[in-house]
């Protein structure tokens, strides 16, 4: 009897040693697995990083309050030399060269508009052009430096056909998210861009030969519709069926419309 007492004893303390065992060392792992977690969350710091991509000579000025910018938790040594904890860093500077989206924001990033004028803002193949015309086009009032606008364009042009010369106009957007150096002051009659050699022409032809006009983009999460040209056919045709165009037409198709007077 005091033998199978005495195995009872000793199998109660193992199991009773086991647990104990089993316990200490759940603590020790769960204090190596905090210690890790602090450890961890003490390497990692906020960071501006960009939330789009930022295109060359944009104004620190328009960052801020543009969709440009965004706070990410990164590892410590992993932050660039001269990242920005405030954007009042960047108040005075311009962007020297293109930022892609998800790229640290860093001083060296910058470059002082004041210093060289307008061309702080420009490089490579990018040139100043300032361009007259009245209020409305200019959107005199509502744009301000740092903006980003595009340019649309109604033109009359002819088409070759049966011998003879029809005339036609179309309306679309020729170009778009041109940056904004200077905007118009005041009752002023002329606004500055930086653009490409190859926009200018564009924008030059336009100017001489056409009827144009700005129109302001959004600061956040700007987007372009698909490109697309308009016309007395695509305006007046647009959306409706076959019976509604003929009606529109007298029964000639929406081939047969063109402008009155």
């Amino acid at each position: 009897m005091n033998g199978i007492l005495s195995r009872y004893r000793l199998r109660n303390t193992l199991v009773a040693t086991g647990l104990a065992l089993v316990g200490v060392l759940l603590v020790l792992l769960y204090v190596s697995g905090y210690r890790k977690d602090v450890q961890r969350g003490a390497d990692l710091a906020q960071v501006f990083v960009a939330a789009r991509d930022i295109p060359e000579g944009t104004p620190g000025t328009a960052l801020a309050g543009g969709g440009y910018l965004k706070k990410e938790s990164v590892l410590r040594r992993s932050i660039v030399s001269g990242a920005i904890s405030s954007t009042d860093q960047i108040a005075s500077l311009a962007v020297s060269g293109p930022i892609v989206a998800g790229e640290q924001i860093s001083v060296r990033q910058f470059r002082p508009v004041a210093q060289q004028g307008v061309l702080a803002s420009i490089s490579g193949n990018q040139r100043v052009m300032t361009v007259p015309g009245d209020p409305n086009q200019l959107l005199n009032g509502l744009v301000v430096d740092g903006d980003r606008v595009d340019v649309a364009v109604d033109v009359k042009y002819g088409v070759n056909a049966n011998g003879g010369t029809l005339s036609r106009v179309a309306s679309r957007i020729i170009l778009r998210n041109l940056l904004v150096l200077r905007a118009p002051s005041g009752s002023g009659t002329s606004i500055t861009f930086a653009l490409t050699d190859s926009q200018a022409q564009k924008l030059l032809f336009a100017i001489k030969n056409a009827q144009w006009w700005l129109l302001l983009r959004p600061v956040a999460r700007p987007a372009d519709s698909p490109e697309s040209v308009e016309t007395i056919v695509s305006m007046l045709s647009d959306g409706l069926g076959a019976k509604a165009v003929g009606d529109l037409t007298a029964g000639q198709g929406s081939g047969s419309l063109t402008l009155g007077g």
